[in-house]
């Protein structure tokens, strides 16, 4: 009998993409979902799980904004919002959101810079001042009137403009640990330092107790933290150079259904 193993899978970059320039010209629904899994990804994941195996969403991004034609695909869990949040069936294992006085200093420097941001919960994500490229209104004025909009009133993350990023961190610096991490279109994300794909990985495999071999499927410089925790680090062809160098197994682009050829290279499906 074949050993049922365990994968974690990035999503954007990874598992779909949607041209981030593109994103930025759709309706606001749309732009914050994320990308769907092209039918071949989506038959290959349907496959794994059926072998025995289990799969688990390793994501930036919030829970409500996975797609639902990703979010229906047989995953026994997620790690979302890098790490802040995690969930295995119905048991959440982490739910750490950004303290206040983090909030109180973002709501500070927006409006000083003059800049936007995105809030990300487990609950959505909200605009603040037409978000990071200033072009998405109507939005809250203020991060105060943001969270107003969350159900809870709690955010999870942060993304800013890189320079507002760095502006956030450094007057933080000493008083609470953040991470800053660069996306693309000169965005970053701010988040705890305690909140990581490793630590997430690490939540879910701990709990799990017996995962087999492990398998982690990314592309960016934030999946980096995702490879410490697996047996087996494959990343996409599309991925950075130092992703690709940190990994076990390079497999194709997004594009081209890395994800399905890898599984079938490494004779999980």
């Amino acid at each position: 009998m074949a050993e049922c193993v365990t994968a974690f899978f990035d999503i954007d970059g990874t598992l779909g993409w949607t041209d981030p320039v593109a994103r930025e010209h759709m309706s606001d629904t749309e732009r914050k979902l994320s990308p769907v899994p092209s039918p071949i990804v989506a038959d290959a994941i349907r496959r794994f799980v059926a072998a025995g195996n289990r799969a688990f969403i390793c994501s930036g991004r919030s829970p409500l904004d996975i797609h639902p034609k990703m979010a229906a695909l047989p995953f026994s869990g997620m790690a979302c919002l890098a790490g802040a949040y995690v969930k295995v069936g119905d048991v959440v294992l982490r739910d750490v959101a950004l303290p206040p006085e983090v909030l109180a200093c973002v709501d500070e420097v927006l409006l000083e810079t003059g800049m936007g941001a995105l809030l990300e919960s487990v609950r959505g994500s909200v605009d603040v001042r037409g978000g990071t490229a200033g072009t998405h209104w109507p939005s809250p004025a203020s991060v105060a009137e943001a969270l107003e909009r969350i159900p809870g009133g709690r955010a999870h993350k942060v993304v800013l403009p890189t320079p507002t990023a760095k502006l956030v961190v450094s007057r933080l610096a000493g008083a609470v640990g953040l991470s800053i991490m660069e996306l693309e279109l000169g965005n970053s994300e701010v988040g705890l330092v305690e909140n990581s794909k490793s630590g997430a990985v690490k939540a879910i495999l701990d709990y799990l107790g017996d995962a087999g071999t492990t398998y982690g499927f990314g592309d960016s410089e934030n999946d980096l933290s995702l490879f410490e925790q697996v047996d087996v680090p494959v990343a996409m062809g599309n991925a950075s150079p130092v992703v690709k160098a940190a990994a076990s197994m390079v497999t194709d682009t997004v594009d081209n259904d890395g994800v399905a050829t890898a599984l079938a290279t490494l004779g999980l499906i």
